[in-house]
């Protein structure tokens, strides 16, 4: 059995076709079932059930699958672990992020981050399903609320913020050191929609305090949020820290007496071979993030 083997059948495994699998692979077709029957002369047993044009994974198949995506795995962390010591900090790190509201705290630790790591590729991206990309292999850091970790998905908890009414200074509310629930239930509210993780947290907040938010207008950016309240459309409740945003000094946000909080956390697989640069990355927004923001 060799690692060509292998990367064949999880190919076919994934792809269920042999002519799909083939092209994924760049052979031919008789050349791939040549080389799984060769796999399963082998481990002594048949990969697949043939049925005419469509193939299905025996027993077999399944538990020769698992273990041949752990090995491939393991190979590729090697891979990187041996590339970090040998070419530098270089690659691509990629990051699942709460949409819009992180931005302005994320371009900070980047800046620093590039400085020490110029050569290092980051891409960041929104995302509501933080959980699910980290645990998939589709990112390899998140940044998202504080959830129940596994045994292979670390949850790091590092910020911790109250949530603030944002609304017009022609409001009446705006002349307010503070706003109550009553408050907030009787505003124009502007929110995001159901589905975004932001949305969540303060529909839970509102229903544990005996009220349904009940909102005006609904957009998944917090900087149209912003925009709206800016232009008097209604109010919004978001992250207090959102206030550094160059939005319009027509903007106020007041604090809410027993508002909504959100606890941040890093999430990063525990399984896996966290390279310098990743851990140079969580460290800076470790410091990024508890750091105070310059006025």
């Amino acid at each position: 059995m060799e690692l060509r083997h292998l990367r064949y059948f999880i190919t076919l495994y994934e792809e269920l076709h042999f002519t799909e699998a083939a092209f994924t692979l760049g052979i031919s077709q008789p050349t791939l079932s040549q080389q799984i029957r060769v796999l399963e002369d082998a481990v002594g047993a048949p990969l697949f059930h043939r049925r005419g044009r469509t193939i299905a994974p025996t027993e077999a198949g399944k538990i020769l699958y698992e273990h041949a995506t752990q090995i491939t795995r393991e190979l590729a962390y090697a891979n990187e672990a041996i590339q970090d010591v040998t070419a530098g900090a270089r690659g691509l790190i990629r990051v699942a992020a709460l949409p819009s509201d992180l931005d302005y705290r994320l371009t900070d630790a980047l800046v620093a981050f590039d400085k020490r790591f110029p050569q290092v590729h980051v891409r960041i991206f929104p995302s509501v399903q933080i959980a699910e990309q980290v645990m998939n292999d589709e990112a390899d850091i998140g940044i998202g609320l504080v959830q129940p970790a596994t045994s292979s998905l670390v949850i790091e908890p590092f910020y911790e913020e109250t949530y603030s009414l944002y609304v017009h200074t022609s409001d009446p509310l705006a002349t307010r050191s503070s706003v109550t629930i009553d408050d907030v239930a009787q505003s124009d509210l502007l929110l995001f929609p159901p589905g975004f993780t932001g949305r969540q947290l303060l529909d839970d907040w509102a229903s544990e305090r005996g009220f349904t938010l009940a909102p005006k207008m609904e957009t998944g950016s917090a900087t149209s949020l912003l925009q709206l309240v800016n232009r008097a459309v209604g109010t919004t409740i978001q992250p207090a820290s959102l206030i550094n945003l160059p939005i319009n000094e027509s903007v106020r946000a007041i604090p809410i007496d027993d508002g909504p909080v959100r606890e941040l956390a890093l999430l990063y697989r525990s399984d896996h071979y966290q390279t310098r640069a990743k851990r140079a990355l969580l460290q800076q927004l470790l410091e990024t993030f508890h750091a105070p923001r310059p006025s």
